[in-house]
This record gives C-alpha cells, sequence and structure tokens, in this order.
C-alpha cells in the first residue's frame, strides 16, 4: 500500500488540480521527494520515476480530453529520450486532434517531436512555430521538417544574439499568445523553467513534466 501513497503523492505534485502547482518550479526541488533512505543507485527507483512520467502525461492527455479547444504551447529540453519523444508527438497528435491550437519552437527533441506529431493530425492551420531566430539559423535536419509547417513565425532580428538569449525573447512571445503551457524539463533546464516561471506570473494554466 505504501508505494501506492508514494506514487499519487508524486502526482498530485506533479498535476494537481489544474496542474498550476506552486511546488513544481521554483525554491521546491521535487527530487526532495525521493530522498529519504533510497540509494541513489538503485535501478528500480529509476524505472518508477520514468513509469511516473509517462503516467503523469496520460492524465494530462485525459484532462485535456474534457475541455474544449484552447492554444498550447508545448516547449522542452533538446535532450529527451525516444520513448518521450514519442510520448510528446502523441500528447501534440491528440491535442490538435481535438481541435485545440499547439504553438511551440523549432529545434530537436521536444519541438521536433511536437512538429511531427502535430503534423500527423494533418490539421496545419491548428499548429504555430515560432523560431527564435531566421529559419537559416536551424539545423539542416530542422529545417527539413519546418519545410511541412504552415505557420512560421521568423525572428531574424535575434540572429546576432546567443541561441540562448532569442530562445527566451521566443518563449515570452509563445506564452504571450496561448492559453497554457506544457513543459518538459530537466531540473537543470534553465531556459524551460523559466518559462514555466513566468507562464506562472500571466496566470496561465502550466503542467511541467520532469524527465528526470
Amino acid at each position: 500500500g505504501s508505494n501506492n501513497n508514494n506514487n499519487n503523492n508524486m502526482d498530485n505534485n506533479l498535476n494537481e488540480k489544474d496542474g498550476r502547482s506552486d511546488r513544481d518550479v521554483g525554491g521546491y526541488d521535487p527530487s526532495e521527494r525521493i530522498g529519504t533512505g533510497v540509494q541513489v543507485g538503485d535501478p528500480q527507483i529509476r524505472v518508477k520515476e520514468k513509469e511516473q512520467s509517462v503516467t503523469s502525461i496520460l492524465r494530462e492527455l485525459a484532462a485535456i480530453q474534457q475541455k474544449g479547444p484552447q492554444k498550447y504551447c508545448i516547449l522542452g529540453t533538446r535532450h529527451c529520450s525516444y520513448l518521450h519523444q514519442q510520448i510528446i508527438e502523441l500528447l501534440a497528435y491528440a491535442l490538435v486532434l481535438s481541435g485545440n491550437h499547439v504553438y511551440t519552437s523549432g529545434a530537436g527533441g521536444t519541438h521536433a517531436a511536437t512538429i511531427r506529431g502535430a503534423l500527423r493530425a494533418e490539421r496545419d492551420d491548428l499548429l504555430t512555430v515560432v523560431l527564435p531566430q531566421s529559419m537559416e539559423k536551424q539545423t539542416k535536419e530542422s529545417q527539413e521538417l519546418l519545410e511541412r509547417v504552415d505557420d512560421i513565425i521568423e525572428m531574424p532580428q535575434n540572429d546576432e544574439m546567443s541561441l540562448d538569449v532569442a530562445s527566451r525573447t521566443c518563449n515570452s512571445y509563445l506564452l504571450s499568445q496561448t492559453d497554457q503551457l506544457i513543459s518538459f524539463a530537466f531540473h537543470e533546464s534553465t531556459t524551460v523553467i523559466e518559462a514555466t516561471k513566468e507562464a506562472k506570473e500571466l496566470d496561465m494554466v502550466v503542467t511541467v513534466l520532469y524527465l528526470d
């Protein structure tokens, strides 16, 4: 029984009633929940955490079905496993399929998976990609994927900036256009976590899914 309770507690921290838990970013470090007496290398804990993030995402998908069409911003790390990319694709596909408008940025990992998933739903009018810089600044792989997207907003005025600074500007613009943020982050994903804090300040509904 106690394992289930722990899982429930973890679920609650990750995804409270409207996903806007103050505990999932900022001063609170969710890894503290695992701390008590667990060996760092314990493989079972790792597996539980992986299952945990998948469960949270599936729960989020179910919640999405209950709401009317919204504008969703999906942001996240470039470094995510093949499994997480498949889950993000599924999430974007389901969002667009149920009439929601998905906004994301350009890059590998989370954003590329979001674009692929949204494109699979074949509703080109419900996908908007905002690039932090001009198209020429994107990788060849990104450019090939972006050729299939109808609605692209470029920010060539940011070409002289570092990608980090350009991404922050881009994220702020994305948040200004959307109702809800779903972000996929590691605890050290500074830019993504900053965007989640900014979204909360804008009173957006925020769901943060940690991949570590």
